[in-house]
């Protein structure tokens, strides 16, 4: 009954003008009936435990784009001027956070082989979802087959190594290697294989081994691959704002999204987007549930400076206090795993 609600809700919710929306929503937090709570489950966490993840997609994530005005390249570059910021107010609370990493950002460059970038990848046939409309066209013809000096919007090897190496302790994790859809009906097994070897393949060069999914455009899918190809767990657009992490029939890890931070373009001031936020985390205590945020490293350069850092702060003062945990995916995913064997 919850789902049928939600989802007639947002039918109606996203056909109104967006400044009506942020009346509408701003007033169900107020009135309390925002985040909602899933109260039927018990929490394997003897802790409130907090989640964060980054999707890292940079100029990749836009280029098929349905909504009007969304420049890749505009968009590319502003998250490589905003990582570096978002890093340090990570590393200055210790806040560690699994990026979802768009593979192609892996590499140093690349070139056109056979006349095609990454001949060696197969294409999606044309398909269109709520987010983009792929029509015409090769799947990779925005790939620039240069470099990260001189299209740095596309690659983002010495953003990786910034992430990898900062204090905070973050997780590296996989956003696909082209950004696409990875639904049964857009995605072939042999895609989805192909895509996820791919950024295995380049992560390893670096060091790092992937465990973590965060489908791009939370189009979900093809998790008999995730399973074989060794990922223990991912991220999905469930029911509940707060809800629990749970096992799936195939053996990973589903942890539900709360809440992505970040502008809406409903004029909200920083307190009531920072209230927003903090209304995710109180139920999640009050239930002694769990609460998953999520971003775009793309956010806007005001919600970055005056929205951002209050929350970072706010977070780690509960951690310092003892009130929440705060893992990463991976991190979180195995202790999930290890509190089952211990009830079997």
């Amino acid at each position: 009954m919850i789902k049928i609600i939600k989802s007639g809700y947002r039918k109606i919710y996203y056909h109104l003008p967006v400044m009506i929306r942020g009346v509408v929503s701003g007033n169900l937090y107020r009135w309390g009936i925002k985040p909602t709570v899933n109260k039927h489950v018990r929490s394997p966490f003897n802790r409130v435990m907090v989640t964060l993840s980054a999707d890292f997609e940079m100029a990749w994530a836009f280029r098929f784009s349905k909504k009007s005005g969304n420049d890749a390249e505009s968009i590319g570059l502003q998250e490589r001027e905003n990582v570096p910021e978002i890093i340090r107010q990570l590393d200055h609370y210790h806040i560690p956070v699994t990026w979802a990493t768009v593979g192609h950002l892996f590499l140093e460059g690349c070139k056109r082989e056979n006349g095609l970038p990454h001949s060696n990848m197969p294409r999606p046939d044309f398909f269109e979802n709520k987010n983009w409309r792929f029509q015409e066209g090769d799947w990779y013809q925005h790939d620039p087959c240069s470099n990260y000096k001189e299209a740095p919007a596309w690659y983002a090897p010495d953003l990786v190594d910034m992430i990898m190496y900062a204090k905070a302790g973050h997780e590296i994790g996989c956003h696909t290697f082209s950004h696409t859809d990875f639904t049964y009906r857009n995605c072939s097994e042999s895609l989805a294989l192909a895509e996820i070897k791919e950024c295995k393949k380049h992560a390893v060069e670096r060091g790092v081994v992937l465990r973590s999914m965060v489908f791009a455009g939370g189009a979900a899918g093809n998790y008999e691959t995730l399973k074989e190809e060794g990922f223990i767990c991912y991220r999905y657009n469930g029911v509940y704002d707060i809800d629990i992490p749970f096992i799936d029939r195939f053996g990973l890890v589903a942890f539900p999204s709360s809440y992505c931070l970040g502008e809406r373009g409903y004029n909200w001031n920083a307190a009531t987007c920072f209230d927003v936020v903090k209304s995710h985390i109180a139920k999640a205590i009050s239930y002694n549930s769990t609460c998953h945020l999520w971003f775009h490293p793309s956010m806007s350069p005001w919600y970055l400076k005056q929205v951002f850092p209050q929350l970072m702060k706010y977070l780690a003062e509960l951690r310092d206090a003892g009130k929440i945990d705060i893992l990463t995916m991976g991190e979180a995913a195995v202790k999930l795993k290890n509190s089952q064997k211990i009830v079997e």
